[in-house]
């Protein structure tokens, strides 16, 4: 339901407002700006709303005639002329002369056109279409090669506007139809109409349009309706084939966002009527409105879009209607500290006005259909980075900016015939605040952080950050500038760093004095812009960072550096190199180094020093060197310029090779600790050196047996020793000799050697023999235990081996075979087995004596205690174990066992019967290493009666049982089940 009070105000409103249109552009080519224009912010255009073009007289090509040409010309020029605009286009007559390179040249300062073509003349003949029959014209304009057939897409019409007055009128204007692009077929004079029509829009000062660009991506699949609405001002054709025109529908019809642009450059007011022409808002309404940051400062480079929602509907079209970009009236780009531009008539663009730096307009949106009335949902949305230089939409021409925060979607009730509506959109999500707490001004810069590293953001247009730093005489250095996005990563889409370089003591507001970056992103980084300097003196630098265009927003978040070495220890080296340390800024992980370009061996890096082992310079005399810092990643690089001396080469000792890997103690190094004595010339070697070797800690050099060892060099000119370690810990190794000394550095481990026994105590029955299979293993971290001999040795009571020495087998276990017994009472039998001689395990042999010894059944749950008639006894297993369930073996078990014939139940009444015994025996074991019998009961001669079954052993250990064996009858008969008892 519609709120009829508030519509009632609407109408006032709209009836307030119908006053004469404001030239605010939704997208203007040309917006005025100073220098060049005393006024600005004024949309630029044709200083008549009548412009007439003049056509050449001659043919265009050797298939289009003069005649044809004109109607090519008149068609395209057509399309503009709109009830809705007050310009119109109109045909003036023919040129002087049929223009070629004959009449038209170059000079230094550019083409020289016939006097009746030049912007001079353009009061009579303000637009001039050249027929470019050879294609001569285009080459000079575009250059060589230009007008080939292979370039019509884009060179088959070349548009100039030449002369723009500093009142922003638009004076005179040049077509060059490209000849070479027409021919047999009528579709290449179509293909030359379209593109002749969209360069008509052009000249009349019309900017490039982003509405329903999804015709252009492809992403989502653009409907019909849609590609009905893509603009003929869109920036870049769609490639469909052969003849671009014949990629959307329709294509010599202006779409009503070409409209809304054109008729906001030519509008047709009440107050100013054109003979002929409606008003421009009559049956459509005007929103415009501001895209802001949080803290209210204008976004620049948001296009805002328009879809139209019917009146008494709910669901908006699935296409874009208008459009417009925000910031169009803004700035384009201003002289900055670091670079300045030109005044000129393109050059200087948009007001400085902040109130227009996030402004849009979208001048003309039509009303559906006969309807009085329509919603509107206008959206915010990215510009498609594609669209820059000379396809740019919006202010940003030389690199879109991406919006900061979320697109937002807003919906405006009830637009009427000539409504003049506001829409702001405030991003809530967006960038908001200013970090400069490390921005200094040009005449107070701040210093450079410590560490080389600091962020900062360009949050207001026109901002700069001001910096200092100190270079000592002949050093390099590179200042680093990566724009940021939201989430802190590099981004080519947001600020545009430029870097200026001056003395301190340089007077402000000058250009840069030592350097500057004309432009930026030329580093290899993404988004990163680098200047590399170069002091011939001591000298105290002012460093600006800028926006290349002069901009400054709140999410122009960047992060600098200055990569600088500024000294290195020690500064004198002998020949053969050493360890240096640099210190400096701006260092990190992965920086190399080089000396006189030879590389270093870098071994740690921090933001302020790097540490690395400087090559020999293989010289036989001192020298000089340079040291160097390369970053690979952002190629920045620092430069100490003869900052590094080596001594001139002497006699030397070197290293050749030092003990590695696993160092055990008692163990002789796998690699040995060896010298080589070299003369000056750093290959020669010299025999007959004494060389001592010598160590911090106890060891043994295996050349001597000694803990210190004196050794001559060889022919070759080589000391060399194994080395054992005879404690654990950080040992040094040196070798000194009267050309040199050279240590290294081992770390010896303790070296660990056990043997296990697996089994290490048993008991036995003290009048029991037990021959068993004992085994140890065995574990060493120096070396593989694999076939280490042990040795098996009895300590005390009756023991034998066999045999007495038995080796470790591939799993590291060694065994033998051990006879012990009968042992005494209270008595034990012990053996020890030593490894390596004296690394040793032992086994223990316990007796035990009868009184002690208990017996139970383990597997009695398992043996069936009724049987069926054809069904045998299980065996039975016994445990003897002592008073502390210890399993004891070598116990002597004697298990009897009785059979009985089947008797019937007891009578209710009268004594039971007694079953005959059928058999009796009994059997004597020995109980195993585990301490188990195994017993068989004997078979069963009868198909039913019980069996009965006991054993002992020593004097205390008993168990007994009974199993009971039954045909089914009987089993019917007594469903009683036997018992067992201990």
């Amino acid at each position: 339901m519609i709120d009829v009070s508030k519509l009632l105000e609407r109408l006032l409103a709209i009836v307030l407002c119908l006053l004469p249109a404001a030239s605010y552009a939704s997208g203007p080519r040309w917006v005025t700006g100073k220098p060049y224009y005393p006024l600005e912010g004024v949309i630029v255009t044709w200083y008549t709303n009548n412009p007439r073009y003049y056509t050449d007289p001659g043919n265009l090509s050797p298939y289009v005639s003069h005649t044809a040409a004109d109607a090519i010309v008149a068609a395209a020029a057509g399309a503009w002329n709109v009830p809705m605009a007050s310009l119109t286009l109109a045909y003036g007559g023919t040129l002087d002369e049929d223009a070629s390179s004959f009449n038209i040249y170059p000079t230094g300062t550019g083409l020289v056109f016939p006097a009746d073509i030049q912007s001079a003349n353009y009061l009579n003949k303000p637009i001039a279409i050249l027929y470019d029959y050879d294609g001569s014209i285009t080459d000079l304009m575009l250059g060589s090669g230009a007008s080939s057939p292979s370039s019509c897409r884009q060179n088959a019409v070349t548009e100039s506007v030449d002369s723009i007055s500093t009142t922003g009128k638009i004076q005179h204007a040049i077509l060059v139809l490209n000849g070479r692009c027409t021919g047999p077929a009528p579709e290449q004079q179509l293909q030359l109409q379209y593109q002749l029509m969209r360069a008509f829009g052009r000249i009349l000062g019309l900017a490039w349009s982003q509405t329903n660009d999804n015709v252009f991506t492809g992403t989502p699949t653009p409907t019909i309706q849609q590609a009905l609405r893509w603009p003929i001002m869109h920036p870049i054709d769609i490639l469909c084939g052969p003849y671009s025109y014949q990629c959307l529908p329709q294509p010599f019809t202006l779409r009503d966002d070409d409209i809304a642009s054109l008729t906001l450059l030519y509008p047709v007011t009440p107050q100013a009527p054109v003979a002929g022409k409606t008003d421009s808002l009559a049956r459509a309404s005007r929103v415009r409105g501001k895209v802001t940051f949080p803290d209210g400062q204008g976004m620049q480079g948001v296009n805002v879009v328009v879809h139209r929602l019917q009146a008494a509907w709910n669901v908006p079209e699935a296409w874009e209607t208008t459009s417009a970009v925000s910031g169009s009236l803004f700035r384009r780009r201003s002289s900055t500290p670091i670079n300045t531009i030109t005044s000129s008539f393109t050059s200087n663009m948009g007001t400085s006005d902040k109130t227009w730096q996030g402004y849009y307009d979208i001048f003309r949106t039509p009303i559906i259909g006969t309807d009085t009335w329509q919603n509107l949902v206008l959206s915010t949305q990215t510009i498609n980075p594609l669209y820059t230089g000379p396809y740019a939409v919006g202010p940003y021409d030389s690199k879109q900016v991406a919006p900061s925060g979320s697109s937002l979607q807003q919906m405006f009730y009830v637009t009427q015939s000539y409504s003049q509506e506001t829409v702001n959109f405030s991003i809530p999500d967006a960038v908001s605040g200013c970090q400069t707490a490390q921005s200094g001004t040009e005449s107070a810069p701040a210093s450079v952080s410590a560490a080389g590293w600091w962020t900062g953001n360009l949050c207001t247009y026109g901002y700069a950050a001001w910096s200092t730093v100190s270079m000592r005489a002949n050093r390099s250095a590179t200042v680093e500038v990566t724009s940021l996005d939201e989430n802190s990563s590099p981004t080519s889409s947001k600020a545009m760093p430029v870097i200026g370089l001056w003395n301190a003591t340089d007077s402000v507001g000058t250009l840069p004095t030592i350097a500057s970056t004309p432009a930026a992103f030329n580093g290899v980084s993404l988004g990163t812009t680098s200047l590399t300097t170069q002091t011939s003196q001591a000298r105290q630098l002012r460093i600006a960072i800028m926006d290349q265009r002069g901009d400054g927003r709140p999410d122009f978040a960047y992060q600098a550096r200055v990569l600088y070495a500024d000294s290195v220890t020690p500064t004198v080296l002998p020949a053969k190199g050493g360890a240096i340390t640099i210190n400096g800024m701006g260092f990190r992980a992965g920086n190399i180094v080089t000396i006189n370009g030879v590389p270093t061996s870098v071994s740690s890096w921090t933001a302020n020093t790097i540490t690395a082992i400087a090559p020999s310079q293989r010289s036989n005399t001192a020298v000089t060197a340079d040291v160097t810092i390369r970053d690979l990643a952002s190629g920045g690089t620092t430069t100490m310029t003869a900052a590094l001396t080596y001594q001139a080469p002497l006699p030397d000792l070197t290293l050749l090779s030092t003990p590695s890997g696993l160092i055990f103690t008692g163990i002789a190094s796998a690699l040995p600790f060896a010298v080589k004595a070299l003369a000056a010339d750093g290959t020669t070697p010299l025999a007959d050196i004494p060389v001592t070797f010598s160590a911090s800690g106890p060891v043994r050099f295996e050349a001597c047996g000694q803990s210190t060892c004196t050794l001559t060099t060889n022919f070759q000119g080589i000391a060399s020793t194994y080395v054992t370690p005879l404690s654990p810990g950080p040992i040094t190794l040196s070798a000194a000799s009267g050309v040199g000394t050279v240590t290294t550095s081992i770390t010896a481990l303790r070296r660990i050697q056990a043997i296990t026994a697996l089994q290490p105590e048993l008991y036995l029955a003290s009048n029991g023999v037990l021959t068993w299979t004992p085994q140890v293993s065995l574990s060493d971290n120096a070396a593989s235990p694999i076939g280490v001999p042990v040795q098996w040795t009895a300590i005390s009571g009756p023991l034998t081996f066999h045999p007495p020495v038995s080796s470790a087998n591939s799993q590291f276990i060694a065994q033998t075979s051990a006879t012990a017994g009968p042992l005494a009472l209270n008595t034990q039998a012990s053996v020890t087995a030593c490894a390596w001689t004296s690394v040793c395990t032992s086994f223990v042999v316990n007796s035990v004596e009868d009184h002690l010894l208990q017996l139970q059944t383990i597997n009695l749950s398992n043996v069936a205690q009724s049987l069926d008639s054809a069904s045998t006894f299980s065996p039975v297993v016994f445990l003897v174990t002592d008073a502390f369930s210890h399993p004891v073996a070598g116990a002597s078990v004697t298990a009897y066992q009785t059979t009985r014939s089947w008797t019937p139940p007891c009578p209710d009444q009268g004594r039971c019967p007694i079953s005959p015994v059928d058999s009796r025996s009994n059997e004597s074991l020995i109980a195993g290493l585990d301490g188990t019998v195994t017993f068989s009961p004997a078979p069963f001669t009868r198909d039913s009666g019980t069996l009965s079954i006991a054993a002992a052993t020593g004097t205390q250990g008993f168990v007994s049982f009974m199993i009971q064996k039954k045909t089914q009858i009987l089993d019917a008969e007594s469903p009683r089940s036997p018992s067992a008892s201990k």
